[in-house]
């Protein structure tokens, strides 16, 4: 006899459904296939009053992860689930079993299996993960000396064009664990060009861009006025690039750690590109318009950024033959940078400030490259 398939095993939208409708059910309320809907995209309440839930995305395989753990329940302890006898948009579902985690052996057998490969991908990720943060999570453990026993031996699959032997990478887990555990940091900082200073750090967020690593917080800074007199300021989301920090890091405990609102880098980095809110820039919608057919394809699948959109398909138009793509975005040096990456095959074509930018930075290149009198 064949066993029958663990419902929790897979991964993809139907695995998300699977779970969360058991997790849901479990709470011995009625279930209707909005209410999964509404706790997995954060509909605000009366949402699918208004809009029919069958034209949300994932909705097919809702319908199939749905019947998956009623069977499951129902084979387990029959009758465990009930229905409030309604048809079509009001039907509901109730768990009703005295156990209140009836298939927690085959979720506990997925986690398990999951955590299992998880590790073994960690021991083959030498070559992703910097050294230095692999050695620091898993010193003196057999997966490390493991892992280094098969980089050694040139057992390594997996490897990143990004070169991880960054100056301070090893600070990675420092400010992690700082981060985790709320604690209070104290370096010496210094910006590229100027004399290093002390830096009192509340570390928040950490983020990778273009192989560097910032951590971003709350800092505290000793200034001196012209007239001598010492103040401190605080600063929000200070920006800190690891490789500009100089000697030891030492935690202060004498100072209250101070945490980030709830959701805050999230909505910091929602309309940039990279890590840099520029001065008096705003959100705009940046059109770009790409000049060849393998361009405009290479931009669909690896987009500039999550607000992309296209605007225009690529193919012959009244003034010319390009496609266009839209972003609503705030304009920075990370974006202007990007989209110079490109060369000719893309052209800003609005905001005009940002066109011009990118044209002031090209006359600058091409007077560089002028031929010498």
């Amino acid at each position: 006899m064949i066993a029958n398939k663990n419902i929790f095993s897979g991964f993809g939208l139907r695995s998300e459904f699977v779970n969360l409708i058991y997790q849901e059910l479990m709470k011995c309320k009625f279930l209707t296939y909005a209410d999964v809907l509404s706790a997995y995209y954060n509909r605000e309440s009366g949402y699918y009053e208004r809009i029919a839930y069958n034209s949300e995305p994932g909705y097919g395989e809702l319908k199939k992860a749905f019947p998956m753990v009623l069977k499951a329940l129902d084979e387990k302890y029959p009758h465990c689930v009930i229905s409030n006898g309604k048809n079509g948009k009001g039907k509901a579902w109730k768990y009703v079993g005295k156990d209140n985690d009836p298939l927690g052996e085959e979720r506990k057998a997925v986690v398990q299996k999951s955590l299992e490969e998880y590790v073994a991908f960690c021991k083959a990720s030498v070559g992703i993960m910097p050294v230095s943060w692999f050695s620091s999570f898993f010193e003196n453990t057999q997966l490390l000396l493991d892992a280094n026993r098969e980089k050694e031996g040139g057992g390594i699959y997996i490897r990143s064009s990004l070169e991880q032997n960054l100056t301070n990478i090893d600070l990675l887990p420092v400010f992690y664990k700082a981060i985790i555990e709320r604690k209070v940091l104290r370096f010496s900082y210094q910006q590229f060009g100027r004399e290093p200073f002390s830096l009192t750090f509340h570390p928040q967020y950490m983020k990778e861009y273009n192989g560097r690593w910032f951590v971003f917080g709350d800092a505290e800074r000793r200034l001196t006025d012209e007239c001598g007199a010492v103040n401190h300021e605080l600063f929000k989301a200070y920006n800190v690039p690891l490789d500009r920090i100089i000697g030891e890091v030492d935690i202060v405990d004498d100072v209250d750690y101070i945490p980030a609102v709830k959701e805050f880098y999230q909505g910091y980095f929602k309309d940039i590109i990279g890590v840099t809110h520029e001065k008096g820039a705003k959100v705009e919608n940046v059109v770009i318009r790409t000049k060849t057919e393998y361009q405009h394809g290479l931009l669909l699948t690896k987009p500039l950024h999550h607000s992309q959109q296209e605007t225009f398909s690529f193919g012959s138009h009244s003034d010319g033959v390009y496609g266009e793509v839209m972003l609503t975005i705030e304009p920075n040096r990370e974006l202007r940078g990007r989209i110079l990456l490109y060369g000719e095959n893309l052209e800003v074509i609005s905001p005009l400030s940002l066109r011009e930018q990118i044209k002031e930075i090209l006359k600058r290149q091409m007077e560089q490259y002028s031929d010498v009198s």
